[in-house]
């Protein structure tokens, strides 16, 4: 169990470990004060738990639009850490990009009910005292060749859509990345004002979270999915990731 967990939670969170919904702690979790999965864990286990937590979520003014209630037969009473969905696609997920030493998943899984009654489903990614957001892994991998990194500073998202190969995830790691965005191009109209694939750096772990939020959507698995960051007040490395994003 990580040192720094809420000494209130301990007997909960060794129930989550040894259930269904057990989650793979991260490397750091037990090693240092700063770990962004244990403070997630130390955050939203209390809330999650208690039994105001539909007026605790509806109050924080962050909620998804026509959130209800927490529906509390799905995943663990409600919710679950480290969810990818692994039931629908084997062990790669929905993205095609699991394995035991990566994948997408979102710190936090909130299943609940709409105002329609219809099942939905929140998905959060905390960040405590990070810097930026995963990069990816395609554009910093050694296997990579000069001219596919090239692809990565010059291609923008139309020419990977029309050439799903040059991206280093699709071409090598067979990821569904490119397939997913195709049907969710129109999304992304925004325009971006940097030159290449605007998913090499931090908006890379952004925008995996939301095509697992889509697929999701897509499979009829949730009426809607909806993806939010939380990330510590006085953290303002996030914030121009994030706004570039948007």
């Amino acid at each position: 169990m990580p040192i720094m967990l809420y000494e209130g939670i301990k007997t909960i969170v060794e129930e989550i470990q040894e259930g269904k919904f057990a989650y793979k702690p991260h490397i750091a979790a037990s090693v240092h004060v700063a770990s962004s999965q244990t403070a997630c864990v130390n955050l939203f286990v209390p809330i999650l738990e208690s039994e105001y937590a539909d007026r605790i979520l509806k109050g924080s003014g962050v909620a998804p639009k026509g959130f209800d209630h927490i529906d509390r037969k799905q995943l663990r009473k409600g919710y679950c850490f480290e969810y990818w969905e692994s039931s629908l696609e084997g062990s790669k997920g929905l993205l095609g990009d699991h394995s035991p030493h990566a994948g997408t998943d979102s710190d936090v899984a909130i299943a609940y009910r709409n105002q329609g009654n219809e099942l939905c489903l929140w998905l959060i990614e905390h960040k405590l005292t990070e810097q930026e957001f995963t990069t990816c892994g395609g554009y910093r991998s050694k296997g990579i060749s000069e001219s596919e990194k090239e692809n990565c500073t010059s291609c923008d998202i139309k020419e990977l859509l029309e050439n799903h190969d040059k991206c280093y995830y699709h071409k090598h790691c067979g990821y569904y990345y490119w397939r997913i965005m195709e049907k969710q191009s129109s999304f992304f109209c925004g325009k971006y004002e940097g030159g290449g694939c605007p998913f090499r750096s931090g908006m890379n772990q952004l925008w995996r979270n939301q095509l697992l939020a889509f697929e999701l959507e897509n499979r009829g698995v949730f009426f809607e999915v909806y993806f939010s960051v939380v990330s510590h007040p006085e953290n303002c490395f996030l914030d121009k990731t994030m706004n570039e994003y948007r």
